[in-house]
């Protein structure tokens, strides 16, 4: 996977801290278990840098800040409603707060923001890889901040 040696050393970093507040680290490579919650049509496209993730880093709460899920679920499923142009938002990390991140299926995978109060949605990545280091250094900027203050 792109990015695997800075991902394993912020993930090794974060997980170390004295301020480390998450469960993360289970690993999961079933194709088939992590795509359960995909139309099947829908499964075309999905990126292979985050199934290689989820094997090689796993999912569960990295920190407060950021929670990657075992599996895209439905945007529709989560929030009980339909949303203007999401039929294909499969939402598969967040926060704490309202901020969920999903798949767009039918916008080759794009990665966009959703906010769970307002439904707006913000593409934020076309990448998996460079999303997923972006968050992670994120996130360990948080840990270190908290060790520093």
């Amino acid at each position: 996977m792109r990015y695997s040696l800075e991902l394993r050393s912020f993930i090794d970093a974060i997980e170390s801290s004295d301020f480390y507040e998450g469960d993360y680290g289970d690993c999961i490579s079933d194709v088939e278990s992590i795509l359960k919650g995909v139309d099947a049509l829908d499964r075309i496209g999905v990126p292979t840098e985050y199934l290689r993730f989820l094997a090689e880093f796993g999912f569960g709460e990295l920190d407060s800040a950021f929670c990657v899920n075992d599996g895209p679920v439905k945007y529709a499923s989560i929030s009980d409603r339909n949303v203007e142009g999401g039929e294909g938002l499969y939402v598969f990390a967040g926060n704490s707060s309202d901020l969920l991140y999903a798949f767009d299926a039918k916008n080759s995978w794009r990665i966009v923001a959703v906010s769970a109060e307002s439904d707006e949605v913000e593409v934020v990545s076309e990448d998996f890889s460079d999303f997923i280091l972006d968050k992670v250094r994120y996130v360990k900027e948080l840990v270190d901040w908290r060790e520093n203050n």
